[in-house]
């Protein structure tokens, strides 16, 4: 089965979108906000003026091994109720993973804690609750900055660009939240990886440390007290967790746009687009890659946005078209190419 037109370079834009999982459409609203609304600059005076201070206590919290926590390169996957703890043997479950991830990193980084770690997921099913989580744990650590995009949910490929390139690869790893291309939802898949100080998926040796960590693990590090963080206030906002450890707000897209812009002539692409009888097809195969491509397809390639989604699943070498409108404001898809069998 193939699809056209296409090309090579457009082609090659399409896959470094692609990234983990499937949407919940809760994960879309904070405090009954969209987490993608419309871009706008936030100043640097104008972020000072939304800092919210929020903060609480460390405490030490007592704990027990949880057996199964060997994570592969792409993360550790569960069923989102182990992750939720619904079954008491699961207790911190969270909380369990995230301090011996953490406990790992620190022991890789010659004993020192780190200093900034940018936290985002796909956003599936309890990807907000599991932020918070988290952030809790890295700040009850001493972890001084933590970064979280808009919303809460970045593509993983992003993830990676803001570790590398924002405040010049300040950012010394980042724990992304999801379960691949597995589906999300109650009853499905949740999970968590680790990307390391150069964008990349932790090695075998960093996870096997990690599930020995799991192992022996007798406390973690939590904040007790002090308000959950807005996911969805604007980019440059800040929230001080403690008296040494803050929250900020970062933009989705500055610093994935700024990788590809690097890597693709973008003017060139903007031409190609305009070829009559041009037309793409995206799938973000249940990824957090819908709202990049309409950053990267509409807003910079000027691509039409067409108000209609098309889902297609291939069974058997049959073709099922589902047309929903419940996911309009989700989703942004082009020209739907033509496929033949």
């Amino acid at each position: 089965m193939r699809f056209y037109p296409a090309s090579t370079v457009v082609s090659a834009v399409c896959l470094s979108l692609l990234c983990s999982p499937s949407y919940s459409t809760e994960a879309f609203h904070q405090n009954g906000s969209p987490a993608f609304s419309p871009r706008r600059h936030v100043t640097p005076s104008a972020a000072s003026e939304l800092r919210a201070a929020t903060t609480a206590t460390a405490v030490d919290v007592p704990t027990s091994p949880i057996a199964g926590m060997r994570p592969g390169t792409s993360g550790l996957r569960k069923k989102v109720e182990v992750w939720q703890a619904v079954d008491e043997e699961n207790k911190n479950y969270v909380e369990n993973f995230i301090q011996s991830l953490l406990d790992t990193a620190v022991a890789s980084n010659g004993g020192k804690m780190l200093d900034t770690i940018i936290v985002a997921g796909d956003g599936r099913y309890f990807n907000a609750e599991a932020i918070q989580t988290i952030c809790r744990v890295l700040a009850g650590n001493g972890v001084a900055n933590i970064w979280i995009p808009q919303g809460g949910i970045m593509s993983t490929p992003a993830v990676s660009a803001v570790i590398r390139r924002r405040e010049g690869g300040k950012a010394q790893g980042g724990i992304v939240l999801t379960a691949s291309h597995n589906p999300g939802g109650p009853g499905e898949d949740f999970g968590i990886k680790y990307n390391e100080g150069l964008g990349q998926p932790a090695g075998e040796e960093f996870t096997e440390a990690l599930y020995e960590r799991s192992l022996e693990l007798s406390s973690y590090k939590t904040l007790e007290g002090g308000d959950d963080i807005d996911l969805s206030a604007p980019a440059g906002t800040t929230y001080e967790l403690t008296s040494s450890s803050t929250v900020t707000i970062i933009d989705q897209f500055d610093c994935y746009l700024d990788a590809l812009k690097d890597s693709f002539d973008f003017d060139k692409l903007r031409e190609f687009a305009k070829r009559e009888g041009f037309s793409l097809l995206y799938d973000g195969m249940h990824g957090a890659g819908g709202p990049f491509a309409r950053r990267v397809f509409i807003e910079e390639l000027g691509l039409p946005e067409v108000r209609q989604i098309v889902m297609i699943l291939l069974i058997s070498s049959r073709l099922f078209i589902w047309n929903s409108a419940a996911y309009l404001q989700y989703f942004h898809w082009v020209h739907v190419a033509s496929f033949v069998q």
